[in-house]
């Protein structure tokens, strides 16, 4: 992946509505654009979206048990309340095709949450709930949607000439009560649906859900403390041609480096 181009557009702290971004005409197959705006809006509505970090592996056998109830969860509470970032693990199988492919993600993901086991489900970053058990699931999930977050994350895409533009905007209310250096904003682009005619692995499953293709802006993301305005982030050749790009999106979310809670998540699900 290779970064090509960074500007900062002046932007002052307003109100303001969240429009789709318009495609440029200069996007080209395989690149991906990402504008992120950054505002303070005291008025916001304050409910969560909850982020489930699912650490699977094709030959993992708990994980069929694991992902059955992730899709059940996701489809009764919707993608108002929920979304999943499945991130592929190296074991109990090395050669997992879905880890081999964004292999530098999911080790440096693996690497700060310190997961030893598949399945390995996170709420918000700080919940570990029993992975094969839905009704510890859905009960941590319930706890987590009682937090109020101070932020809002709307996010949209457009396909464009086989390129992707992204638009994160990111509404803050009460800001100087935040540590904002210690806050950063990640985006996914995750593979919505992925199906083999064989198993790719030995436990027998052919789907799967909401993969991990990459992160941007990196892995560490950007720092709210260097966003004043609108960023625009080009990055060519990112979009691998064994993607299907019509079933790509996008989940953002705002996660703090020191407790690694995640403060809100927004996405184009």
């Amino acid at each position: 992946m290779k970064k090509i181009l960074l500007f900062i557009v002046p932007f002052l702290f307003t109100n303001c509505e969240t429009n789709p971004p318009t495609a440029p005409l200069s996007l080209k197959s395989g690149q991906v654009q990402i504008e992120i705006s950054f505002t303070e809006d005291n008025s916001i509505s304050s409910d969560r979206v909850v982020l489930l970090e699912d650490f699977a592996n094709v030959s993992c056998v708990p994980c069929v048990t694991s992902n059955k109830i992730v899709r059940s969860v996701l489809q009764s509470y919707g993608k108002d309340k929920i979304v999943s970032v499945k991130f592929p693990t190296n074991f109990p199988s090395p050669v997992d095709p879905f880890y081999l492919a964004g292999k530098e993600f999911c080790d440096y993901r693996m690497s700060f949450y310190n997961i030893l086991f598949a399945p390995t489900n996170i709420l918000d970053g700080v919940v570990r709930p029993t992975p094969t058990d839905s009704n510890a699931v859905k009960q941590a999930l319930d706890n987590r949607l009682l937090i109020n977050s101070d932020f809002k994350i709307e996010v949209s895409k457009i396909i464009n000439n086989g390129g992707l533009l992204i638009n994160v905007n990111v509404k803050v209310k009460n800001k100087s009560s935040l540590n904002v250096d210690e806050l950063f904003l990640r985006c996914a682009i995750v593979e919505s649906d992925i199906e083999f005619a064989n198993a790719p692995g030995s436990n027998g499953e052919t789907k799967f859900y909401d993969v991990l293709r990459t992160l941007y802006p990196s892995n560490e993301g950007v720092a709210l403390s260097t966003l004043g305005g609108t960023q625009t982030y080009l990055y060519e050749n990112s979009i691998d041609t064994l993607w299907n790009i019509n079933k790509l999106e996008v989940v953002s979310f705002i996660q703090s480096s020191s407790t690694k809670e995640v403060h809100q998540t927004g996405s184009t699900f």
